[in-house]
């Protein structure tokens, strides 16, 4: 696996300029290579204003998998989804129970069709309802897979929430006036999205971590986001916080 430092700076560069959902896809692809996975996938499992389930999936799959996977209706059995309906954390499918008959059926013909050895979910979830997963997969072998998870993990979680919001904008065009966020606000949001825990935060700002995880908590709502990962993703898209924020 090689060094990848430019990759999440050159992405989130890219996704800014989106237009469309074949253009999302194209993107995709260029994900692939720049962090070494096999398959990318965004599947809107439920958005606002929608009342068709699963109303869209962008992917790399190949097409018969998806033809396939759409025709069985493997929504329904498929164990990463059932996990996603109720995690809020990334999903490892080493960690899937599969002994099910539907698991089993899912995740072997899935492999029959080079899937991926390895795969990694982030649920996404919006403060209007919304609920999406975005997954990467991976054919390397286990120690470079954990290397690879431990390393851009945040580089996912992130990449996943401004694909979504791109969707969001898709379907829906320009998203609501949000609040202007505090000095505050924008301070933890910065060294939160530098890899800082709320305990190193409020050491650096001088103040407490409950009051830390107030900010948070304030900024999540101005944000209209329903989780910290969100909070960052729509911070940096929107320019609040990051190098080009001024």
């Amino acid at each position: 696996m090689g060094p990848f430092e430019d990759a999440f700076d050159l992405s989130i560069s890219e996704i800014e300029g989106i237009k469309s959902e074949p253009a999302l896809r194209a993107f995709l692809d260029r994900l692939l290579k720049r962090y070494n996975v096999r398959h990318a996938v965004y599947h809107a499992v439920a958005l606002p204003k929608i009342d068709q389930a699963n109303p869209v999936l962008i992917l790399t799959y190949p097409d018969e998998w998806v033809q396939r996977y759409v025709r069985q209706n493997y929504f329904t059995i498929d164990p990463v989804v059932a996990a996603g309906a109720i995690s809020l954390l990334p999903i490892d499918w080493a960690r899937l129970d599969k002994r099910g008959p539907g698991a089993k059926r899912v995740f072997g013909e899935a492999s029959e069709l080079g899937i991926g050895k390895h795969g990694l979910t982030f649920p996404i979830r919006g403060a209007t309802g919304d609920h999406a997963l975005f997954t990467i997969t991976s054919n390397v072998c286990d120690a470079e897979w954990q290397k690879l998870i431990s390393t851009y993990l945040r580089d996912f979680q992130v990449l996943g929430h401004f694909i979504h919001g791109k969707v969001l904008e898709f379907q829906h065009g320009v998203l609501p006036p949000l609040k202007p966020l505090s000095s505050r606000e924008r301070e933890c949001l910065n060294w939160a999205a530098a890899g800082k825990t709320n305990k190193e935060i409020a050491r650096q700002l001088g103040i407490s971590e409950r009051v830390v995880r107030a900010y948070f908590e304030s900024a999540r709502h101005k944000l209209n986001c329903l989780n910290r990962g969100h909070v960052l993703a729509r911070a940096v898209s929107l320019r609040i916080i990051g190098p080009a924020c001024d």
